[in-house]
Formats: C-alpha cells, sequence, structure tokens
C-alpha cells in the first residue's frame, strides 16, 4: 500500500493559487459597479414607475368623479330649467284665457303665433291644390285627429352646457315678455275699470247700455272680444311660414325631463300630411340621413338662411333644384329616430340652429 501511495504526483498534495492581472481585476470591479448601477437604476425605475401609476391612476378617477357630478348637476340644471319652462307655458295660458275673459287683446306674441298660424294653413291648403295636380298622394286630417297626434323625433345628442345656457335664455326672453304683457294687462284692466265708472257716472246705473258700449268700442276707447290677427309681409328667401299644419309635440331647447336638447320643433299630424318649404331656395340635400332625421331635405335660402325638415315618409323634390315658398318638398312620415308621423323642422343661420319659432 505505501508503494502505491509514493508512486501519485507530488502536485496533487500541493494548494492551487489563481493568479489575475491588473487589468482582469480592474474590469472586474468595473462591471460589479456598473451592474449595481443598472440594478439600482433598474429599482429606483420600477418605484418611480409605480408610483407615477399610481398618482395618474388617482388624477383619472379624480377626473371621472368630478366629470360624473358635473354631468348630475347639469342634469338637475337642466330639469329645472324644463320645469320652469312649463309653469310658463302654463302662466301664458292662463294669462291668455284671463284676456279673454277681461275682452282684451291676447299677449302679442300669442297674437303673433295665431296669425302665423292661419297663413301657414292657407298657404298649406294652397299647395295641398297644387300637390295634387302633380298627383302627389295628400291625406287632408280632422281637427280631431291632429289632436291625437304625439310624434316626436331628432338628431340623438349629448347635453352640453352650451344648450342648457342656450335654453335658459330663452326662457330668459320669455319672461320678459311675460312680465311685459302682465304690465300691459294691468294697465288695459286699469282703463277698463276707469272706462266703467265714467260709464256708470254718466248714466247713473250699474250698467251701461249696449250702444254707448258699442260706441266707445268703434272709437277704440273700449277693448271688445273680437280680435283682428293680421299678417305681415315678409321677403320670399327668410323662413316666414310654417312647413305644415299639426301639433307642436315638442319644442326647441330642452325636453324629456331636461335630458336631450332638441335643436328644432316637432309638428305632429297624419301620415302623408304635405310638407312646405318655408321660404324660396334651392334643395342643398334630399335624401336619407343616418344621423336620426330619417328622409331629409336641406334648403338654401341664401344670406347664410338654410331650412332642415326630417322624418319625411316621401322626398319629392330633388338636389339642386330651386322651390318656392309653400311648395310641397316632402310627405309627413316616422322615419330616422322618431315616435310618430311628424315633421322636425330646423332653421339655421350662418351654420348655427336657432330657434324656429323666431321665423314663425
Amino acid at each position: 500500500m505505501e508503494t502505491e501511495k509514493n508512486d501519485l504526483p507530488k502536485e496533487l498534495g500541493k494548494d492551487r493559487k489563481i493568479i489575475l492581472s491588473s487589468k482582469m481585476y480592474k474590469t472586474a470591479v468595473a462591471s460589479f459597479i456598473i451592474g449595481g448601477i443598472i440594478f439600482l437604476s433598474a429599482c429606483g425605475y420600477s418605484i418611480f414607475s409605480a408610483l407615477h401609476y399610481r398618482n395618474y391612476q388617482a388624477e383619472i378617477q379624480e377626473m371621472q368623479e368630478a366629470n360624473q357630478l358635473q354631468q348630475e348637476q347639469l342634469l338637475t340644471l337642466s330639469k329645472k330649467a324644463t320645469t320652469l319652462s312649463e309653469e310658463l307655458q302654463n302662466l301664458t295660458q292662463m294669462e291668455t284665457e284671463l284676456r279673454i275673459q277681461a275682452g282684451v287683446k291676447p299677449p302679442k306674441d300669442v297674437e303673433e303665433k295665431k296669425a302665423a298660424e292661419a297663413q301657414a294653413q292657407a298657404e298649406v291648403e294652397a299647395a295641398n291644390e297644387s300637390a295634387e295636380s302633380q298627383q302627389v298622394a295628400e291625406t287632408q286630417p280632422t281637427e280631431e285627429s291632429v289632436d291625437q297626434h304625439d310624434g316626436q323625433g331628432g338628431p340623438i345628442e349629448d347635453l352640453k352646457l352650451s344648450d342648457v345656457e342656450e335654453a335658459l335664455a330663452i326662457i330668459e326672453g320669455d319672461m320678459l315678455k311675460r312680465r311685459t304683457s302682465l304690465e300691459e294687462l294691468q294697465a288695459d284692466l286699469k282703463s277698463q275699470r276707469e272706462q266703467m265708472a265714467v260709464m256708470i257716472s254718466m248714466n247713473n246705473a250699474a250698467n251701461f247700455s249696449n250702444s254707448t258700449a258699442a260706441a266707445l268700442a268703434a272709437s277704440g276707447q273700449l277693448s271688445t272680444n273680437a280680435f283682428a290677427f293680421g299678417t305681415s309681409t315678409v321677403g320670399s328667401t327668410v323662413p316666414s311660414i310654417w312647413p305644415t299644419t299639426g301639433v307642436v309635440t315638442s319644442p326647441y331647447g330642452l325636453r324629456w325631463g331636461g335630458s336631450d336638447f332638441h335643436p328644432g320643433i316637432d309638428i305632429a299630424n297624419d301620415l302623408g300630411t304635405p310638407i312646405v318649404a318655408t321660404a324660396d331656395g334651392v334643395v342643398e340635400y334630399a335624401g336619407w340621413n343616418s344621423g336620426g332625421y330619417g328622409n331629409m331635405v336641406d334648403i338654401n335660402h341664401g344670406n347664410g338662411l338654410m331650412t332642415r325638415y326630417g322624418h319625411g315618409s316621401q322626398v319629392v323634390v330633388s338636389t339642386g333644384q330651386y322651390v318656392k315658398r309653400g311648395q310641397v318638398i316632402m310627405l309627413m312620415g316616422s322615419t330616422g329616430f322618431s315616435t310618430g308621423p311628424h315633421v322636425h323642422y330646423e332653421v339655421h343661420v350662418n351654420g348655427q340652429r336657432v330657434n324656429p319659432i323666431s321665423y314663425l
């Protein structure tokens, strides 16, 4: 056994040493330092990214909550504006009835509206006769059937702050009209009381005679219940008549509890009721609209004026055609976004939609 042990190489019993050169040592140290720097940078970037992402998420959540709160406040304000508008309409109706009972002329805005409706009725009837000669199928509604129509529609748009501001401006203008009208009514009633006091004093009786009252009415000193609704002459290229006959089911402005802004007025009637151009102009578009209007006609009247008619069952004019005021352009229908037969009517001035009532 000793012989075998002595035969082993002497190098196996010695320790081996690894000698690194100065260059290799420096390279190793530099690599360690660079690796440490990279590691610390990666850790720092990861921590920074995590904090930045958390702050970003917090900001997004705050913006979403603020936007939701703003929308809720906007909807609340819109509903209040709608309620105020409805109360204003009721006040207008009460004032009109009171004026009738007192024998005083109706409010100027109501008088103008009735005059415009009467003119529109006459012009649409004339258009009906003209359309019959062109072999256009028409249906003349009865007064009972008109009262049953409730068609509404139009484009679907998100409620914006500018819409609510415009609606409030309309209500503010109507409030000013009502205030002025009520002041006029107060003055008229005061004048009537003074006239009655003079008559009682003159006749020494509780009631004055019909002949005396008639004489005062003829001289313009006493109001009567016989109202004369006149019409004004407007240039043929300015929209100034109603596009059809029927019931206004949705006015311009806020509607449906303040959840929607309506950029025109809806007038409902029987299916196939003629719709006429409200002024002379050139048809800019006649056909289908996928934005909610259904069958639609746009007419350019010049000077920045344009009118739009939507939801027709049939279009009877073509793009580029010149049309006259009162000419049939479409038949009433319920195409597009619509709940029943009606026409959606808009007036644009220099590309901006305005309240069509100002042109009726």
